[in-house]
């Protein structure tokens, strides 16, 4: 299971890995039910931007949802399925992609290798009911090609199934029930400094129903009870930034840690991959304010009546 999926990432990341765009972005949905017309919508733009996706599709009883949206550095995803007792399926999946290409520069070190500390914040959900399943597959890589850091988790609310995945760090996973999953993934890739190099990430998220991924397994799907789930990783992913550079010294070979100030980054679409695209949270008022803000309401309340 294991290696299949980090098939699955690979596949979905070598687009970014092509040569074929500086800049893309990607939202892929689709949705079907059992009796029905299956609903499939794909955006992308091989010149960077925002690009939205969204599926759904319902019958006899079963129905199934896609929503995604992919930028540079972020995306959303969700995915849900409903599914009634026997071989009537709901299903939906959810994918979001992006990659650039971005150049690391330093007077007087261009040309030499370099290890930079990268990291994604990953936070969302895979809630079960019944013979509900869900999968999240998640990729992100640099580098022309690129090397690639992947994951994936699983959730069913079957306890005889394995439920949780790797990296089992940041997973919060009961057996017949939700996994949640909220953690920041660091990892480091090596690059050379002066040279254009490729960041891409994919996020794929499916639905299944316990008993029908195939013929037999677990009674069967003819036998298989109801079953819903929602995946929903919409909060999100985002880049966290590049946070620490080791230079490689020629004569050892040993890589040394250099100052993140004597580097600058260029990219296609003008972002800079150096800072988080993770949102700040809005400063709250202190306290004072708020008492101020309440009490001139109060104020004016009391002006108004005494018209």
């Amino acid at each position: 299971m294991k290696l299949l999926n980090v098939i699955a990432v690979l596949s979905a990341l070598s687009w970014a890995s092509s040569g074929v765009c500086a800049t893309s972005t990607f939202a892929e949905t689709s949705a079907s039910a059992t009796g029905g017309a299956a609903d499939f919508v794909f955006e992308g733009d091989a010149d960077g931007g925002s690009n939205q996706s969204s599926s759904s599709a319902a019958s006899g009883g079963a129905g199934g949802t896609g929503d995604a949206s992919a930028a540079a550095g972020v995306i959303k995803v969700f995915a849900s399925m409903t599914s009634p007792a026997g071989a009537v399926l709901g299903s939906g999946s959810a994918k979001g992609r992006y990659s650039e290409d971005i150049t690391i520069s330093s007077a007087g070190f261009n040309g030499l290798k370099a290890r930079i500390l990268t990291s994604v914040s990953l936070q969302g959900k895979i809630d079960p009911q019944g013979s509900g399943g869900g999968q999240v597959i998640f990729g992100f890589g640099l580098g022309t090609p690129s090397t690639v850091f992947s994951g994936s988790w699983t959730g069913t609310a079957d306890p005889s199934i394995t439920t949780g995945g790797f990296p089992s760090e940041f997973v919060s996973a009961t057996l017949g029930g939700p996994l949640f999953f909220s953690g920041i993934h660091e990892q480091l890739f090596e690059i050379t400094i002066g040279a254009s190099f490729r960041i891409a990430e994919s996020l794929d998220l499916s639905t299944f129903k316990v008993g029908c991924q195939s013929a037999g397994f677990n009674g069967g799907c003819a036998e298989s009870a109801q079953g819903s789930v929602d995946v929903d990783f919409g909060h999100s992913s985002y880049w966290n930034g590049i946070s620490a550079i080791s230079l490689q010294d020629p004569n050892t070979g040993a890589f040394n840690p250099a100052d993140l100030n004597l580097f600058s980054l260029s990219s296609t679409s003008g972002a800079n991959w150096f800072e988080s695209f993770v949102p700040q949270a809005p400063v709250p008022l202190p306290a004072a304010a708020w008492l101020l803000g309440s009490a001139l309401g109060a104020f004016g309340l009391v002006r108004r009546l005494a018209r």
